[in-house]
């Protein structure tokens, strides 16, 4: 099953809400089922620590009181054990630095079945594991797009790309900052857990 994750930051542009379709159902994370209320957007359920959100909002909520991970990461968690494979997140952008570095830390933690996606003002990030196998997407000529290892990975091979890796290390670093694609499908395979960030 798939799910909508409306979080706390900036409030995504109007493209970026019309590309996912029908955003059903969503899911606020804390504060961020007021701002997809203020989009005129329903939200089922109101998951976390519910420190950034009026209780009067007439929305079923949900405490998550694990103080050792962020209310993403918590909401993520509970949502999986209730049968939800697949997040779509939005309103990640923005903030303080911490909380945007927290966006990351959820893919590097998150159950490696599960399959991530984040969407960004002008990108989408996709999170590849271990359990994704060969991830494939088409990539436009010169499209740029980066890849980083969120944890240390033994194996990596990159194919249909300007710069290609074949089972290679790597770690968090800038190497994979700007790459771009080739008119075709890109191939991507890792023994570790990933982020693919395309931009639009």
């Amino acid at each position: 099953m798939r799910a909508f994750l409306w979080c706390n930051g900036d409030i995504p542009s109007l493209q970026t809400i019309k590309s996912l379709g029908n955003l059903s159902p969503l899911f606020g994370v804390d504060g961020g089922t007021a701002k997809a209320k203020s989009c005129g957007f329903m939200v089922k359920e109101t998951l976390g620590d519910l420190d950034s959100i009026s209780k009067d909002t007439n929305i079923e909520m949900t405490y998550l009181s694990d103080d050792s991970h962020s209310d993403l990461t918590k909401t993520i968690q509970e949502l999986s054990k209730r049968g939800f494979l697949e997040f779509d997140i939005l309103g990640i952008d923005g903030g303080s630095p911490g909380h945007i570095l927290g966006i990351w830390g959820t893919l590097a933690e998150s159950a490696p079945e599960l399959k991530i996606r984040l969407h960004h003002h002008n990108a989408v990030s996709y999170r590849i594991t271990s359990q994704t196998g060969e991830f494939q997407v088409y990539i436009r000529k010169n499209q740029e797009f980066s890849v980083f290892a969120l944890i240390k990975c033994q194996d990596i091979s990159i194919k249909g790309a300007k710069w290609e890796l074949e089972n290679r290390k790597l770690e968090m670093s800038t190497r994979g900052l700007h790459n771009r694609g080739n008119d075709e499908t890109l191939m991507i395979k890792s023994d570790g857990i990933i982020a693919l960030i395309i931009e639009n």
